[in-house]
């Protein structure tokens, strides 16, 4: 029989989609160590999600209303009891081995804030290995997470991640759309965390038709790069070199913003109570060079774009490209 575990609870949130609910919720009772498993729907307009979890006898919660994507993991935080939280998305699997692997690290580095593993892109195709550099082990503070971040970009695996239930809460902006606040509470308090990353891929994080988000939220989420860039990691750095790379980094992520946004969606994202739109703003406000791209056509923007992506590419060991 397998054992039980009270210091760890997986809570699933989840809104309307069917479809890969029942993967992710079977992925997270077929643990090798079983722990609590919690379902918040976020007031989906059926009772599917309701259903099966009586019929599996597990703890079901139910939003009054949509109170969005970002705002429902923290109510999953909130809801759940127990020392650590791993917001498992309605869409991914964990492997049986999580809560092991999760335990057997705790027993070892008792003063973890945050525990994270790599893990497989899942699409149509099968398992593939993801594209992101990040470091592993035992991490003090998140020193490393802010040097990878620079030298590899940005990607941390923060729906991996299992998180101390007294610092898990996310500091949202008012409104729906869906930006990168994951990345950004984990860059902002890179020196405040204890991080033990483990090198197992023990998450599949699953890649579909109705995974991207669409206009506003595809805007405010590749906002999301350069204002963690420049906002948090430009500010952490010593070492002048990675500071030279990570202002490349920022010039090119928002030529990607105008390369790929919508300029009506783009303006009212600006004039919203959005950090990241606020950003952009001040941004075209102080800076000739981006106010310049801005105001190019967005397909010679686009062509620019795709040249330095396609150099990039050929030239991926150069030192001088992001």
């Amino acid at each position: 029989m397998m054992s039980f575990t009270n210091l760890i609870t997986i809570a699933i949130p989840c809104y309307e989609r069917k479809e890969y609910f029942l993967y992710a919720l079977e992925s997270a009772l077929n643990q090798t160590v079983r722990c609590e498993v919690i379902v918040v729907d976020n007031c989906s307009s059926h009772d599917y999600f309701k259903n099966i979890c009586k019929e599996k006898g597990i703890t079901y919660y139910r939003n009054d209303t949509n109170i969005g994507l970002f705002p429902n993991q923290n109510r999953c935080y909130e809801l759940a009891e127990t020392e650590y939280v791993k917001v498992l998305d309605d869409d991914d699997i964990l492997l049986p081995t999580y809560v092991e692997s999760f335990l057997n690290v705790v027993h070892k580095h008792p003063d973890i804030d945050v525990y994270y593993t790599d893990y497989y892109v899942l699409s149509k195709r099968g398992a593939s290995n993801n594209s992101y550099t990040f470091p592993f082990g035992y991490m003090k503070n998140g020193d490393e997470i802010i040097e990878f971040g620079a030298k590899y970009n940005l990607g941390f695996p923060y729906m991996t991640a299992a998180v101390r239930k007294s610092i898990a809460i996310l500091d949202l902006d008012k409104g729906m759309c869906i930006g990168g606040y994951d990345w950004v509470w984990v860059y902002s308090n890179f020196n405040k965390l204890t991080f033990y990353g483990n090198s197992e891929k023990l998450h599949h994080y699953r890649m579909h038709r109705t995974k991207t988000s669409r206009g506003k939220d595809w805007s405010v989420n590749l906002l999301t790069y350069s204002y963690i860039f420049e906002i948090i990691i430009l500010r952490s750095l010593i070492d002048s070199e990675l500071k030279k790379k990570v202002q490349r980094n920022i010039f090119w992520d928002l030529v990607n913003v105008k390369a790929h946004g919508n300029k009506k969606i783009l303006k009212e994202i600006m004039n919203s109570d959005n950090r990241f739109g606020k950003y952009l703003k001040t941004k075209l406000e102080n800076e000739k060079k981006i106010r310049i791209i801005f105001l190019l056509p967005k397909s010679i923007v686009n062509l620019l774009y795709f040249l330095r992506s396609s150099v990039k590419k050929a030239f991926s060991n150069s030192d001088y490209i992001k």
